[in-house]
């Protein structure tokens, strides 16, 4: 069945995300790494400089740029809550591995683009903290590429590459470079020290290799004629792989790239300064495709003249196998952190980062009682933290206690109880509860099939719930049709049967195969 065509003048976009990395860029002013690729794209586009995620860490994050929706608010806060393929208990938790159930109106908003005609592809990297439901692409895998659309069809593309993920630092140290350690410097947060020099000279490496790789994707587009057309994103999916970068809810964990290549659109800004989050991501894309849709998205869509958020929010909630429940607010030069367990330090002692070598050093100073490690590794949390982000840039001085600042720490608290009300914040559940109550709403909310009205060759396939997304196919099909409720299709004649499938995040789906009456 051809794909149906969105409205004149769709352009494609193709989303370049990499892996744990702050603006340790050219682009904002750090030419220690040569990454020409990248600064190309820029030229070309616009820099945002204040751009930021909803987590410190991977998987959070990414149910947010899928959805639209805060983690907390979804119930997707947790670092490895669910992981395709696991069996038995998390590691961490000693729980079950769980995909929460999406409140109503949440879906991946890929599915949205298929419907309206957009080819959607991801290679390869998911990690939503939910299981994908089987709408969301046309084609998910390492080998996923625009190249295997229909002539003519836009596309929606995403590239993630790993190559700068905090992992990379101890497995690319024999990685060969012309960075040295005597030629970076060191951010104030981690020792100067020659293991951890090393460890940020692996980084720059790293992103040098990251640049390389996505020359060769600009490259394809520019074979096939579609690079001036194209809206090209580059971000990542949260800030820096190091400790006190990772995992911290401040600019250094938060703050992250953003590049946006428009296709079309002549006479963009070079920089924007205004602020925006991953929230905005999900609804840019449906506004640069032209798609409506009335779902509640609390991000707004990016436009080349578009005016920011007054502020911007994230959190963190259990990492690994420590819980350590902070929220914040950021607005142009303000950040406000609310740390809920104030027994517990701002250096958990994730057993996953230990493999780095800055993590060691920062671990042997601890031990030997050397500010400020020690305070990060062992000293409790105060309850706020006040951060005049536009002058301390690594938010050291912590100006809670000010009297000065009164009201703007009472203001930066109004908006941080007003973006996670304390009864729809579901970091406040304890995990075992929380998993007991999502089996309890899967239970009682069960999927139920859609039904399907023949007439003729046309079909009217139908439910009742609004919440769930409808697919189709028949046998000569191996990619589902994504379809609203009440919408009508045509297939061809000699078609026997057609199949369609319920889906919903956090339900197990079902389907069916419908005979076709000749």
């Amino acid at each position: 069945m051809p794909k149906k065509q969105p409205a004149d003048g769709t352009q494609s976009v193709i989303w370049l995300v990499c892996e744990d990395q702050s603006l340790f860029l050219p682009i904002y002013g750090d030419s220690t790494a040569f990454m020409p690729n990248l600064c190309s794209l820029a030229d070309d586009g616009t820099v945002y400089d204040k751009f930021f995620a909803v987590a410190p860490v991977c998987a959070p994050s990414r149910s947010s740029i899928i959805t639209g929706v805060q983690p907390a608010l979804m119930g997707t806060q947790h670092m490895r809550a669910f992981q395709a393929n696991k069996v038995g208990l998390n590691q961490h938790t000693g729980l079950p591995y769980y995909s929460a159930p999406a409140p109503p109106g949440t879906r991946p908003f890929t599915e949205y683009l298929r419907e309206a005609g957009v080819f959607c592809t991801n290679n390869s990297k998911e990690d939503y903290n939910f299981e994908t439901p089987p709408l969301a692409w046309d084609e998910s895998s390492s080998d996923a590429h625009w190249r295997e659309r229909s002539d003519g069809q836009p596309f929606f593309s995403v590239f993630n590459f790993n190559v700068t993920h905090e992992s990379q630092i101890w497995k690319r140290q024999e990685t060969s470079c012309q960075i040295s350690r005597d030629s970076v410097s060191v951010p104030l947060l981690i020792p100067r020290e020659n293991a951890v020099r090393k460890d940020i000279a692996v980084n720059y490496c790293n992103l040098e290799e990251l640049d390389r790789q996505i020359g060769k994707v600009i490259n394809e587009l520019k074979d096939d004629g579609l690079y001036e057309s194209t809206t090209v994103v580059f971000f990542s999916d949260h800030g820096g792989p190091f400790p006190r970068f990772k995992r911290a809810p401040t600019d250094a964990g938060l703050r992250v790239p953003l590049v946006i290549k428009w296709g079309h659109v002549e006479d963009v800004p070079a920089r924007n300064a205004e602020l925006f989050s991953f929230l905005d991501l999900a609804p840019s894309v449906l506004r640069w495709f032209n798609v409506q849709r009335e779902i509640s998205l609390s991000g707004m869509p990016i436009l080349p003249d578009s005016r920011g958020h007054e502020a911007v929010y994230a959190s963190t909630d259990r990492l690994d196998e420590h819980l350590n429940r902070r929220r914040t607010v950021r607005t142009t030069n303000w950040r406000l952190i609310r740390n809920d367990f104030q027994d517990r330090p701002a250096g958990i002692n994730i057993a996953y980062r230990k493999q780095m070598n800055t993590m060691k050093v920062i671990d042997s100073l601890a031990q030997d009682d050397i500010e400020p490690w020690i305070s990060w590794k062992s000293k409790p949390l105060s309850k706020w933290e006040l951060y005049n982000s536009s002058e301390d840039e690594w938010e050291l001085q912590n100006l809670h206690l000010n009297p000065h600042f009164a009201d703007t720490l009472q203001y930066l608290q109004n908006l941080l109880s007003r973006a996670f009300p304390p009864e729809q914040d579901l970091g406040n559940v304890d995990e075992k509860k929380l998993i007991e109550s999502f089996q309890q709403k899967v239970a009682s909310e069960e999927l139920t099939l859609p039904i399907l009205t023949q007439n003729g060759m046309s079909f009217i396939i139908s439910h009742g719930n609004p919440n769930v997304s409808i697919g189709w196919r028949t046998k000569r099909e191996d990619d589902w049709n994504v379809i609203s409720s009440g919408a009508e299709i045509k297939i061809a004649e000699g078609i026997t049967d057609v199949e369609v499938i319920v889906t919903r995040i956090g339900w197990k789906s079902k389907t069916q195969v419908f005979n076709v009456i000749n």
